[in-house]
């Protein structure tokens, strides 16, 4: 948690509020490029376990998945200001994902990913302090999850 405090969280929030303005389109988005890195990752998802990789993008299951997903990154990212609210939402996600065999290197994967896609959707506006801020946040993130599962 004492890396989220140190965080620059405008710098977050910010370029979060860029892409939640298109949720439903980049959300989709987002996940091909997870399944794409890391294709092994499919069948931790019943819903679109067996779905071809070209039709991802289009299947309702992943679009559904990939919003709720990505809906509840946008709630941990409104709570950064809010140290005790985030411990808690961050303490319930990882009670989630312990049960779905979930482990710190598949979220840190994902933190990769994450930043590699909103650097590619924002461009100039994904700035080196942006960036930075990303990876901190999603190592503190990442690093409350696992002391919590």
């Amino acid at each position: 948690m004492d890396t989220l405090k140190t965080v620059n969280v405008a710098a977050v929030q910010n370029t979060w509020a860029i892409v939640k303005k298109d949720l439903n389109t980049h959300a989709p988005q987002f996940y091909v490029a997870l399944l794409t890195a890391h294709p092994e990752y499919q069948p931790m998802f019943p819903t679109i376990a067996n779905v071809p990789a070209g039709e991802l993008l289009n299947n309702p299951a992943l679009k559904t998945l990939s919003v709720n997903v990505l809906t509840k990154l946008s709630e941990l990212i409104d709570c950064m200001g809010n140290p005790d609210a985030l411990q808690g939402q961050l303490v319930d996600l990882a009670n989630q994902h312990k049960q779905r065999g979930t482990t710190r290197a598949h979220f840190d994967n994902l933190s990769k990913v994450l930043i590699d896609f909103l650097a590619a959707k924002l461009g100039g506006e994904f700035t080196p302090e942006a960036r930075q801020a990303w990876t901190a946040t999603m190592q503190g993130i990442n690093t409350v999850v696992e002391a919590s599962s």
